[in-house]
């Protein structure tokens, strides 16, 4: 079988960033799609519906992403694997992310019992909290697919065949959204489900996601160097590390998302209207902000292959020119905010909810502001967590999270709809400080003295049948 790696002699050029990244921009897209599409039709179901959506959604994606963001770290263990030319350790890779799958899915249980005390605890209004509790409980039961599409992703995106990974979530979200459609409504002979219809959409849709990845790997590289079925093998080194290093990244997404999480508990006790707004203003910007994680996810791949080729400087240069792709398509969208508001909110129906309007018209003027941020944000977190400089990315996040947006918001949350503003303050200025803090690690420059892979690669590629790294070279820089 051919290896196809990424083109050395296009390294740390725009062409093969493009390359690599507009796949993964499309996939992550057709993801965010997904959801969209889930919050215009529960729109069109009931304001419930789609107020009750957002909290439990955000609950679920909170309690899976520590597992999650540890499973996709893998994208920076194999770019650095491919970066080396160790591609016989990209299998176990693989294979050691779907244990922590496996794992966390049966982890991931625990919280159904809980889960009627907990949006008790939020103190939304009741209907509310009654679709919230059948929202979670469905996505709960469905965790394992949604951890397996992110382990076998990783096969692809983090060897740059990006391609694959595009197609695969473009089908995806086009079962997804015929899945809403027939469950949602009732079409086509399928009862009303409602929300508990968009949950099960959801889950469907992953499940195929995961099939489509597992029928990919077999037919395209069953008889590759990656050995994908011969690296099924519990690898306590290769485990370890990706959990040392996968860890730290999966907790700061967790921990990130509990913040955004609290944010939008306590915004739900300034009333219906205003999480809704918020709800609603969320899903707008997260049609625009999650393809911007493909762009992420590219840089993490880029500098994983750098380091590992030994080639830091070019992994600069890749940044740079990810942050100004960033910065200009954020800035397209923010015009569309402040100028056109009505053409984004159209698909929700908002024609006879004028305070709701105004609400939200309101919200994207904070959201034009801080997006230019939160793309510094993206691109530059990204970059440090590659190199494996997930610990500062772990601390500063969390702490500017409790301090800047938790904190304020509590605060706000006890003034009545009066705090309303006041919270989204918090928010913007919570954004900033991010995006200035993550650029500012980035041009300091420790990043590029790791890595997380073993130190010396000669040893493994002498022996590509080994199943393990030997014990002397089982060390990474931390």
């Amino acid at each position: 079988m051919k290896i196809d790696p990424l083109q050395r002699e296009q390294a740390g050029t725009l062409g093969e960033l493009l390359r690599v990244a507009l796949p993964l921009i499309i996939s992550y897209g057709s993801t965010a799609m997904m959801y969209v599409v889930d919050r215009i039709f529960l729109s069109w179901d009931s304001v419930d519906s789609m107020a009750a959506a957002l909290p439990a959604g955000v609950l679920h994606y909170n309690l899976a992403i520590l597992a999650i963001g540890t499973v996709a770290y893998g994208n920076a263990f194999i770019g650095q694997y491919e970066g080396a030319g160790q591609h016989q350790r990209v299998g176990p890779v693989i294979w050691q992310g779907i244990y922590i799958s496996l794992a966390a899915a049966l982890a991931m249980l625990i919280f159904v019992p809980l889960a009627p005390r907990i949006f008790e605890w939020f103190d939304h209004d009741s209907k509310v909290q009654s679709l919230e509790l059948r929202f979670f409980t469905i996505l709960c039961w469905g965790t394992l697919p949604l951890l397996l599409d992110t382990a076998l992703s990783s096969f692809f995106s983090g060897r740059g065949q990006t391609t694959v990974v595009m197609v695969v979530n473009t089908i995806g979200m086009m079962i997804n959204i015929g899945l809403d459609y027939l469950l949602i409504f009732g079409n086509g002979g399928f009862p009303r489900m409602g929300i508990a219809g968009a949950a099960l959409a959801t889950v469907m849709a992953f499940s195929s996601i995961s099939l489509m990845y597992i029928a990919a790997m077999f037919w395209m590289y069953r008889h590759g160097p990656y050995r994908l079925w011969a690296g099924r093998r519990f690898d306590r080194d290769l485990f370890s590390r990706l959990f040392r290093f996968g860890f730290p990244s999966g907790l700061q997404q967790f921990l990130d998302i509990a913040c955004w999480n609290m944010f939008v508990q306590l915004v739900g006790r300034l009333g219906n209207e205003q999480l809704s707004a918020t709800s609603l203003v969320f899903n707008l910007n997260g049609g625009v902000f999650i393809p911007l994680l493909g762009l992420g996810t590219a840089v993490t791949v880029l500098v994983g292959h750098r380091i590992g080729e030994g080639r830091p400087q070019l992994a600069v240069r890749t940044t740079w020119l990810a942050y100004g792709l960033a910065s200009g398509y954020t800035l397209l969208f923010c015009g569309v905010y402040l100028l056109m508001p009505d053409l984004m909110l159209r698909p929700y129906g908002l024609a006879d909810h004028d305070s709701l309007r105004e609400l939200v018209v309101g919200l994207l003027r904070f959201v034009a502001f801080y997006s230019f941020f939160d793309s510094m944000f993206v691109v530059f977190n990204a970059a440090i967590r590659g190199a494996g400089d997930t610990r500062f990315a772990l601390l500063f996040s969390f702490s500017m999270g409790l301090l800047l947006l938790v904190l304020p918001t509590y605060i706000a949350s006890r003034f009545g709809t009066e705090g309303f503003s006041v919270a989204w303050y918090a928010v913007t200025a919570f954004i900033t400080v991010l995006g200035l803090g993550f650029m500012a690690r980035f041009h300091q420059g420790r990043w590029m003295t790791m890595r997380v892979i073993e130190h010396t690669a000669a040893e493994l590629i002498e022996s590509p049948d080994s199943d393990a790294a030997p014990e002397a070279l089982t060390g990474a820089v931390s």
